[in-house]
């Protein structure tokens, strides 16, 4: 008959109904397989074993109490789970269990001494206790069951806590003891625990049972070993760090190892060893969770969505680094590094070595960093007197962050994506390793840094999404029309472009809010009102020390004093998107600066919506630049508000009039003469100037205003009492259109009468038109026509900078 082998963790067995689920799931298999179930101690009994040493040796008297309580449990358990007859001979063998305890426990008070021996005497009682009560448990239901001590099968050596296993004897009385068990009776087996060939107790180290489960399916070959534990199956990251983290449904043996080995809690990178030569498959399985898939690990690789499958990490780091010029073709270094730490008893968990030979760097424990030291600076007394080697060192506080998938190999720019995913982190790399089998990429990073490290390899690989995170500074109009664009587009951009855009932070002129794990843009600025106060300086250096990956400023103010830090947020990796023009109309030199700073940092400067709110001016602007094409003349009516009022001036109404209806309909700002002077104008197209190569300052751009000079100095309610005295000037003009043109050696701005030939004669109300004259568009001119204001459409455009800037920095 077929074997199957279960392990059940100490979740799965922590309760009497848990044990209860766990006979049900096992006499749901099929009755034509043979049936091994391993059993860990009930669910927090190894650590009251170890609590109860720990209160022997200091003598503090609580030993005693800890243990009647464990035998307590034990009994009640046994109790309510297993039947009459069969309750008094197992607690008499609880009984000498737990008294064969006590006295070891009684012991340690006594010496103030606990020896390996002892310890592994004691961890492992709590296998011995709860295989003969799962076993009468399941007599109990009608499931025919035995109870097996796998001290009597599996033999170690005498390295107590984590003892290696003889598999050949192993092999032999494992079959012995197995054979014994009749066909049909389930064989429950303790977890854990094993013995020396002189009958002495031993442990199996971290995660043991599933290690006794795996020997089990090895030696008897069985069909397949299933692990059940408290968790859907091995996750494609740490949930505590990731709460993103996904079950992943296959892996291969060299996947499972890699996760293991670098930090993935649910296997030890030992445990899928004795079923590699037979190619036996592990599922790994929730208790508590029947009916999820799991995961099932072959000995080939799965093919998946992407190149990598996992992202791990190993925490508490230190690098040896180990340095000298006279290291340089020096044969036998490398081995004399490796033997002197062998013998000193130190793990090595990575190597990296430069090409020039003048260092090699390794990863330790942090634990066994002073040792690992100590031992390299002895064996390297002589060099180092000599100066053949400046130093041996330490770097404290590191982590291994690694990625992991089978399908890396032979595929170009995964390395590349890792760091530039970690550079757009702001994460710096101390150290890389890469195995061979090409299945690992690891890292060496500042343990400080290491949970971001992870979220921003497990967006970017595991889960095959991009985030961008954004602050937006500006909490009026516009700020709040972006946000509202961001809660309705978010979620379709997560679906549809696997970008993940995260608002971290919002500010106005008083106070701001941040929170890198996000905030709802539906109510940021409502839990704006109970943020921190604020400045300028605040907000840009808690922008810089956030230290986010693909971190984005979203600048929906008009403030001259926040564009005159884009350069240093630029220069610190934060991009920019905005619709304020004041960056790019500054002076030259500083639109330069800007310009040249996003160029070398490789951070994106956009500011589409500075032109035409979301209207693609610039853009289209830059492509023809970009293509060679020569831009001979810029023509455009660039105002919304400026091209209602002459309209209507054209269909006869009153000049005044339509700056009143104007200023009803919001088109016009509080104080018309901001929108009637032609500032903003000037400023538009002295934008597209430069973006066509022309370096222009902003006192080269000649602006006809439309305020008369009586009433620019006077307050709005009289502005606007006394405009009808100027009706008069505008009596009669048709065909108005306030038209900006620029063309090498001039920029102007003004009022025009266009005949029906112009293309601005075809613009209705609030619409925007821009004209590109070039070598291509010569006889034909490029026209650009739609909105061009409004927060809808401003917010519009803003969204689709950020979705391009957020491509732009992956």
């Amino acid at each position: 008959m077929t074997t199957r082998v279960y392990k059940f963790g100490g979740t799965s067995v922590s309760t009497a109904e848990r044990i209860r689920t766990v006979i049900g799931l096992v006499a749901a298999e099929p009755a034509s397989i043979r049936r091994v179930v391993v059993v860990s101690a009930f669910g927090g009994v190894t650590d009251e074993l170890i609590g109860a040493m720990d209160a022997a040796l200091s003598r503090s008297g609580s030993h005693a109490d800890r243990l009647e309580a464990l035998r307590l449990r034990h009994d009640q358990t046994m109790r309510a789970l297993v039947s009459r007859d069969a309750v008094e001979p197992l607690r008499i063998e609880l009984g000498h269990l737990f008294r064969d305890l006590g006295e070891l426990m009684d012991g340690i008070y006594l010496l103030r001494e606990c020896t390996p021996r002892t310890r592994d005497a004691i961890v492992g009682v709590g296998e011995r206790a709860s295989a003969p009560i799962v076993a009468a448990a399941m007599n109990a239901a009608g499931l025919p069951a035995v109870a097996l001590d796998a001290r009597s099968m599996i033999r170690t050596d005498d390295a107590f806590g984590e003892a290696n296993v003889d598999f050949a004897t192993t092999a032999t009385l494992t079959r012995q003891a197995y054979d014994a068990v009749p066909e049909g009776e389930v064989a429950v087996v303790t977890g854990f625990i094993a013995s020396t060939e002189s009958g002495v107790q031993t442990t199996l180290g971290r995660s043991g049972s599933d290690y006794t489960a795996t020997i089990m399916g090895g030696v008897l070959a069985a069909e397949k070993v299933v692990i059940w534990t408290d968790v859907d199956g091995v996750l494609s990251a740490d949930p505590g760090l990731v709460p993103a983290a996904f079950t992943l449904p296959a892996l291969s043996y060299r996947e499972a190892g890699e996760m293991a080995y670098f930090g993935a809690k649910v296997l030890h990178p030992r445990t899928m060893r004795p079923l590699l030569e037979r190619s036996i498959p592990l599922e790994i399985k929730n208790t508590l969770n029947p009916a999820a898939a799991g995961t099932r690990i072959h000995a080939e690789s799965v093919a998946s969505q992407g190149a990598v499958k996992a992202v791990t990490a190993v925490r508490g780091i230190a690098l040896i680094m180990v340095e000298g010029a006279g290291m340089v073709g020096v044969p036998g270094i490398s081995g004399r590094t490796f033997g002197s730490l062998a013998a000193a008893g130190v793990n090595v968990l990575l190597i990296s070595q430069a090409s020039s030979e003048q260092s090699i760097c390794i990863g330790v424990r942090q634990a066994d960093a002073v040792r690992a030291v100590a031992a390299l600076s002895k064996t390297f007394e002589l060099e180092l007197i000599r100066g053949d080697i400046q130093r041996v060192h330490a770097e404290d506080d590191c982590a291994v962050v690694s990625v992991v998938g089978d399908q890396m190999r032979m595929q170009p720019g995964i390395a590349g994506r890792m760091f530039s995913t970690l550079g757009y982190a702001n994460i710096n790399v101390r150290a890389i390793a890469q195995g061979a089998s090409e299945t690992n990429i690891s890292t060496v990073v500042a343990d400080g840094d290491a949970r971001r490290a992870i979220r921003a390899l497990h967006e970017s690989f595991a889960r095959s999404f991009e985030r961008a995170h954004l602050f937006l500074i500006g909490a009026g109009v516009v700020g709040g029309a972006f946000l509202d664009t961001l809660a309705r587009q978010a979620p379709a951009l997560a679906e549809d472009r696997h970008l993940v855009l995260r608002l971290v932070g919002v500010a106005n002129s008083r106070c701001h809010l941040m929170d890198s794990e996000g905030l709802d843009p539906a109510t940021a600025l409502l839990d704006l009102e109970t943020g921190d106060p604020t400045s300028l300086d605040i907000i840009v250096e808690a922008l810089k020390e956030s230290h986010l990956e693909r971190l984005i400023l979203v600048d929906a103010t008009a403030s001259g004093d926040v564009a005159s830090r884009y350069q240093e947020l630029l220069e610190s990796g934060i991009g920019v998107v905005t619709p304020n023009k004041r960056g790019n109309t500054g002076e030259l030199v500083y639109y330069q600066s800007l310009k040249d700073t996003a160029t070398r940092r490789a951070v994106p400067f956009l500011y589409e919506t500075t032109v035409g709110a979301g209207l693609p001016v610039i853009s289209t602007l830059a492509d023809l630049v970009a293509s060679g094409d020569r831009v001979h003349r810029i023509e455009g009516v660039l105002s919304g508000t400026l091209a209602y009022v002459l309209g209507r001036v054209s269909e006869g109404q009153p000049f005044s009039s339509a700056v009143l209806d104007a200023r009803e309909k919001g088109f016009t700002e509080p104080d018309p003469r901001d929108d009637l002077g032609g500032e903003d104008v000037a400023r538009k197209i002295l934008t597209l100037a430069r973006e066509a190569g022309w370096s222009l300052e902003r006192s080269d751009v000649e602006v006809e205003s439309l305020v008369p000079p009586a009433l620019l100095d006077c307050s709005v309610n009289d502005f606007l009492a006394r405009l009808p005295e100027f009706d008069s000037n505008w009596t009669g003009r048709s065909g108005l259109q306030y038209v900006a043109s620029a063309e090498p050696g001039r920029v102007r701005t003004g009022v025009r009468s266009v005949g029906p030939e112009s293309p601005f004669s075809r613009l209705k109300g609030t619409d925007n038109m821009v004209v590109f004259t070039t070598d291509l568009y010569g006889e034909r001119p490029l026209v650009v026509q739609g909105a061009g204001a409004g927060p809808g459409v401003t917010s519009a455009g803003m969204m689709a900078d950020v979705v391009r800037a957020a491509g732009a920095m992956r």
